[in-house]
């Protein structure tokens, strides 16, 4: 019984915290308290250890949840263009901690639910294996949501930062004027200096400072392929990932009832 209140109060908050809030409804049925560990499990059953595993694999789920929200927020209020290089740099930074969280997180989420796969196959009961696999199948489908969007995440930074790398800055074209006697990439502003101008005024930025948009690959950063600013471009990324949310919060919901009736024949 232990196990099984303990998977019920995780699953339930799990629920409650994944599913976006609506906006004008009917008062519900009163808020789960929030998620914690109610008490210390010393036995060491069968039963007693899938509870663990599973009570691990849903905290791991949640606090991916509180995650995406921070990413969702920071990507909302991050200046990559129109700060200063500080600013785009902190920016970078914290973006990337964000994915590596969410990634280290659906890693050890999919430790844990492996373990009950394990567990699942000296199950004798058919319904009970069945439950379990259910769970990991449910859970497993919110994991791989949220694993996709600290890649699409970490993807976005990565794209950036390689383009800025590309950068052909004042310095290396004057080595190379003084060398080869010949510009043969012309060097452009940082993107916090260009893209903070309107868009009409971009073109004449470039020219008035002798810099125009190129790169070592020949292609077009995304700021140009788009006509977005990287500030807009991170707005427009909180966007995509607020739409993911409620499938997240699905798939958690299919996870409570097959864990719940997996429990009951504990």
């Amino acid at each position: 019984m232990i196990a099984k209140g303990i998977v019920a109060l995780a699953l339930a908050a799990s629920t409650a915290t994944a599913s976006p809030a609506p906006s004008s409804a009917p008062a519900a049925a009163p808020v789960p308290p929030p998620l914690k560990v109610i008490v210390r499990v010393k036995a060491t059953t069968p039963c007693t250890r899938m509870a663990v595993h599973a009570n691990a694999a849903i905290l791991l789920t949640l606090r991916n949840d509180a995650t995406l929200q921070q990413t969702i927020a920071r990507l909302r209020t991050v200046k990559l263009s129109d700060g200063n290089v500080i600013d785009r740099r902190n920016g970078f930074n914290d973006l990337y901690d964000l994915a590596g969280q969410l990634l280290q997180n659906a890693r050890d989420a999919d430790r844990e639910t492996g373990k009950i796969l394990d567990f699942a196959k000296s199950v004798k009961d058919p319904r009970e294996k069945a439950a379990l696999v259910a769970f990991v199948n449910a859970l497993g489908g919110a994991v791989g949501r949220q694993r996709k969007t600290a890649r699409d995440l970490d993807g976005f930074v990565t794209t950036l930062e390689a383009y800025d790398m590309m950068r052909i800055n004042d310095t290396q074209a004057s080595m190379q004027h003084y060398t080869t006697g010949y510009y043969s990439v012309p060097t452009i502003p940082d993107p916090t200096e260009i893209q903070t101008a309107p868009a009409m005024d971009r073109d004449w930025v470039a020219i008035y400072s002798g810099r125009y948009p190129a790169y070592w690959n020949g292609q077009e950063s995304p700021s140009e392929q788009t006509g977005l600013s990287d500030t807009q471009l991170a707005r427009s990324a909180a966007r995509d990932f607020q739409r993911r949310l409620p499938a997240i919060a699905r798939d958690e919901s299919s996870a409570a009832q097959p864990i719940l009736r997996a429990a009951e024949h504990c």
